[in-house]
């Protein structure tokens, strides 16, 4: 894991810089304290820069960027390729030799054995940059799901990129707030690729690449869609459900565990992160590191079923304690260092912060088991919903009426249930719709009601329903398939993958996910997908180790890592003004604050503000 920086001169620009290169490489330094390096083209019109954080070959032959023997080649990349050993094999009997026993190289090689086709043979989670000297051509890839960021800054006369975007900001023109980002962060509580808080600067989405080659930049092309492979389930029974799915996760959970130093795991007391410690225990050799904390509120602290897991699969647990105040207290640093603005997160800032001082480079996370495995609500809300609505359409005139009887109520007192309940008569007429009644923070018209006149016309261009149409192919997917895609595509991808990446890497801390994996999620997809989501609390998966995930542990209600922003928001412990903003409406502030303390509002939608308020500070 590590972090990446370059700099691609065109047209009549000025050579590269090292000085350039160096400051956007170190302003990663948090992503890789451990090595840096930096590289020049001979003509000047390249420049790459590298922060290693070093997980597999240790040594001194690992550093990047690192060429080929003929120099025609050079890489920078941050992820892990999971499967490297045998794609060296493969490289190995077509005559390629190799210096290092690094996955780095392996990249190398697979690209000028493969060229593009390298891509599709890749298990694991990357972002790199290839600059072929020959044909003068710069390649930026991403991996299939997501998991590891890429950003673009593009000028007149060059074009940056890094693994964060405030690395970019510090050297390139960012273009300042762009106006939809932030109507769009208002609807979703993040910002989804391509977009950027900032005009200037972009995402290159997920399962793409990008070349850029002799002055001409290329749009991203997609090389992998998981829509693709969801709809093609096979007739299962439950026994031969139950098997290929146990051996899928174990086979992912095998590959995550590659690497030169030793691999940990968070262990939060609920079914994704046991049952991933007791299916580790069953595949690795050594006694697994497992991290908590232990809150000193007895209704936010889980330690004790952590305990109960790491005990039952023989982990080497460590438990550490932190007071709320503390959090509380730290909350404006944990927000600045997401990078983007986004609602969640910051519970992955502290528990990294832990792992890290537990002595841990490497920890596993159970991210992606609610959307694999029909964890969330939204997969029986959703359809709920949809059956609502359309039972409001039998009368005419039934539906626009309990609409507006709906957003009426939410304005009287403790009533905040009747917003929600207008959106979804309002939206659910299809899954998309409903899914943004679930998911959605603040409405169109109320994001517009929020916004200067300035940010409430970008309104019009960031129609949720819109955006996920452009990420995914409702129409072309089974329904038992459409929640799932949704809650891959846009919650998981544009919110929680990047959010744990930046969160992680601020502690130096390399976070893998073997619930997310594209051999696991095609394996899944031949599940049915009722079948696969079958529960009680992913019965799947918890029932996947030899021993299966404590009764104590899943069959309480689902909770989560929770911190207690309501309250904050409530005494005044987090603040949220207009003052200072020309992006905001101030007596609009003042209605959802006021909302909010009549129990009307939810506090995401204030703490959204917050978020959003402390980037623009420093933007």
């Amino acid at each position: 894991m590590c972090g990446i920086a370059g700099v691609v001169v065109h047209g009549a620009g000025a050579p590269v810089e090292p000085a350039l290169i160096e400051r956007m490489r170190d302003l990663q330094r948090h992503r890789g304290p451990d090595d840096a390096g930096l590289w020049i083209s001979p003509d000047a019109r390249v420049g790459l820069g590298h922060r290693r954080l070093s997980i597999v070959d240790l040594s001194p032959l690992g550093r990047q960027p690192m060429a080929s023997e003929d120099g025609r080649f050079q890489l920078v990349f941050n992820g892990e390729i999971y499967n490297f050993r045998e794609l060296r094999k493969e490289l190995e009997a077509c005559g390629h030799r190799f210096r290092s026993h690094s996955d780095t190289e392996v990249l190398l090689h697979g690209y000028r054995q493969w060229e593009i086709g390298l891509l599709d043979r890749l298990r694991g989670m990357f972002a790199f940059a290839i600059h072929d000297e020959e044909r003068g051509e710069t390649l930026l890839a991403r991996d299939p799901l997501g998991i590891k960021p890429c950003y673009v800054a593009e000028t007149e006369s060059q074009v940056g990129f890094a693994s964060e975007v405030q690395a970019l900001r510090a050297v390139l023109d960012d273009g300042g707030i762009d106006p939809e980002a932030v109507a769009s962060y208002l609807m979703w509580g993040s910002i989804a690729a391509p977009r950027t808080l900032y005009r200037g600067i972009r995402a290159l989405p997920p399962g793409s690449y990008q070349r850029i080659r002799r002055g001409i930049v290329d749009p991203p092309t997609c090389y992998w869609k998981l829509e693709d492979e969801l709809g093609r389930s096979e007739s299962l029974s439950e026994e031969d459900a139950a098997s290929l799915l146990r051996e899928a996760l174990r086979d992912s959970i095998r590959h995550h565990l590659v690497a030169d130093v030793p691999v940990g795991s968070f262990l939060s007391g609920g079914v994704d992160s046991s049952a991933l410690v007791g299916l580790m225990s069953e595949v690795h050799d050594a006694s697994i590191d497992t991290v908590t904390l232990a809150f000193d509120v007895a209704e936010l602290d889980e330690s004790s079923l952590a305990r109960q897991a790491a005990e039952l699969y023989g982990s080497r647990h460590h438990e550490i304690p932190i007071r709320i105040a503390e959090v509380r207290d730290r909350i404006a640093d944990a927000v600045h260092a997401l990078d983007q603005p986004s609602v969640d997160g910051v519970n992955t800032y502290f528990v990294s912060e832990a792992a890290a001082r537990a002595g841990l480079k490497v920890a596993v996370s159970g991210v992606g088991g609610d959307e694999l495995f029909g964890g969330y609500a939204s997969f029986s809300r959703i359809p709920q919903m949809r059956r609502l609505h359309d039972r409001s359409t039998w009368l005419p005139g039934l539906r626009p009426l309990a609409a507006a009887g709906a957003f009426a109520a939410a304005r009287l007192p403790g009533m905040r249930y009747a917003s929600k309940l207008g959106r979804v008569l309002q939206l659910a007429g299809d899954t998309a719709g409903a899914y943004v009644a679930e998911r959605g923070i603040f409405s169109s018209a109320e994001a517009q009601s929020l916004l200067a006149p300035d940010f409430a016309e970008a309104v019009a261009a960031c129609d949720p329903r819109n955006e996920l149409a452009s990420r995914v192919d409702l129409d072309g997917l089974p329904e038992e398939e459409r929640v799932c895609a949704l809650e891959f595509r846009q919650y998981l991808q544009m919110q929680l993958l990047r959010d744990t990446d930046v969160m992680a890497m601020r502690h130096s801390l390399e976070v893998r996910t073997p619930l997310v994996d594209r051999e696991l999620f095609c394996a899944a997809a031949r599940v049915p997908a009722l079948l696969r989501r079958q529960g009680p609390a992913k019965r799947w998966l918890r029932e996947a180790p030899r021993l299966p995930v404590p009764a104590a542990i899943w069959q309480r209600r689902k909770q989560g890592f929770t911190l207690p922003f309501d309250d904050w928001l409530r005494d005044g412990a987090l603040r949220v003004s207009a003052s200072g903003h020309d992006w905001l409406r101030p007596e609009a502030l003042s209605r959802v604050e006021e909302g909010f303390r009549a129990g009307r509002v939810h506090w995401s939608r204030l703490w959204s503000l917050y978020v959003l308020q402390e980037f623009m500070q420093g933007s």
